[in-house]
């Protein structure tokens, strides 16, 4: 029988992260998944699409309970760079084979505009299945927007592991109004639980071009104790 997955590999595949066009959620997902961190990790990530690229570095630690997670990126496409805030804790604690929820607060700023910013709300549900080879998460949540409409978001992603430390994943994700994100990626662990690395490619539903999405990136764990 294969060994299950440890939780904090899944949420290193999954944890909630930012996409600096796109409303913040996992890494490389923009669906999070309903896990925090056991102890730390460091994520960091190249991303590509039609207005440029942006370099991301975002570490996250476990606080009495509460993952807490601050970082930015530098982005080319942009005159200022962004700075990201975000705290999430669990309501239910998943368990192979079972239901796990999770809620998250983040803010997100540009230098120098006195902590104006972009604010998201996002409660995220994961089922696992078959010792967790098989991962189902959906998103729901509010963004209010500080020089725009508020909105609502909604995600829904599928993974599958595909070898001890492979797994692929496909996702849909809505944060505005308009056709829904599609994104396709792959992730492996080089160093079992302790080093990630992923790829993604991802698209406007009906869109052919102009709004293409690459990213590639890392995630390393380790602890302050």
């Amino acid at each position: 029988m294969r060994k299950p997955i440890p939780i904090y590999s899944i949420i290193a595949v999954l944890l909630s992260c930012a996409l600096s066009s796109f409303a913040q959620a996992g890494r490389p997902l923009l669906t999070d998944d309903a896990t925090i961190t056991d102890d730390c990790q460091l994520e960091s990530w190249w991303q590509r699409e039609s207005s440029g690229h942006a370099f991301w570095q975002l570490p996250a630690c476990n606080v009495g309970g509460v993952e807490l997670a601050i970082g930015g990126a530098k982005r080319q496409s942009a005159e200022v760079d962004l700075f990201v805030l975000a705290a999430k804790t669990q309501l239910l604690t998943l368990k192979p084979d079972s239901f796990g929820i999770t809620v998250q607060i983040e803010h997100e700023l540009g230098e120098g505009n006195a902590m104006r910013g972009d604010t998201h709300l996002n409660f995220a549900l994961t089922k696992s299945w078959h010792a967790d080879d098989w991962l189902l998460h959906v998103n729901a949540g509010h963004v209010r927007r500080y020089q725009d409409n508020n909105d609502w978001t909604l995600g829904i992603a599928l993974q599958r592991q595909i070898a001890r430390t492979q797994s692929v994943f496909i996702e849909l994700y809505r944060e505005a109004a308009g056709r829904p994100l599609y994104q396709l990626g792959y992730l492996i662990e080089p160093i079992r639980d302790r080093l990630q690395l992923d790829i993604s490619f991802a698209n406007r539903l009906s869109t052919k071009g102009g709004q293409e999405f690459y990213s590639a990136g890392f995630v390393y764990y380790f602890s302050l104790y």
